[in-house]
């Protein structure tokens, strides 16, 4: 090998190993749905951050009482706690921009329990595109919810675009 060849490769792979770097990483799996205490949740999303300043085409939303906002790279996530410590019972992400329902579902999924599993029970409405999943460690969580999440995206036309997810138990 000539000795410019290994430099060259060298240098190829310390500029490939530093572009990684850059690209934003998926949001580790599970921990932020329902089912979940505030520290998991918060293991995965950080401490609770007021959003950035709104501006005239997307502003943020208002945090509801006992629901923190949590700044993400795709959105504003709402997360909806049962008493001062206690899990999440609500998830939304009101995203940056409006995102194609199967991205929407695709982020969406990323913070969903680890084992949950898309049941293929998709409805499109007028109001809302929904997809139902279940998961094993949600029924062990909460058993009323038998373990049922759904995931509704939200737009003025939710079979195009998706403004918003919510993530909640039981029925939609």
């Amino acid at each position: 090998m000539k000795p410019g060849t290994f430099l060259a490769i060298a240098v190829i792979a310390v500029i490939g190993g530093s572009c990684t770097k850059l690209v934003p990483s998926r949001p580790p799996a599970c921990c932020a749905a329902p089912g979940y205490s505030r520290a998991q949740v918060e293991a995965v999303l950080g401490k609770p951050s007021p959003p950035e300043p709104s501006s005239k085409f997307h502003p943020y939303p208002s945090p509801p009482p006992d629901a923190p906002i949590y700044t993400t790279e795709h959105g504003y996530v709402t997360v909806h706690y049962a008493g001062v410590d206690g899990l999440a019972t609500r998830f939304s992400m009101d995203f940056y921009e409006g995102k194609a329902p199967a991205d929407a579902f695709s982020i969406t999924s990323a913070y969903l329990p680890d084992d949950a599993v898309d049941l293929k029970a998709n409805v499109v409405g007028k109001t809302a595109n929904i997809h139902v999943y279940r998961s094993a460690k949600l029924a062990k969580a909460l058993p009323a919810s038998q373990g049922m999440l759904y995931v509704e995206c939200k737009g003025p036309e939710p079979a195009m675009l998706c403004y918003t997810t919510d993530v909640v138990l039981g029925a939609p």
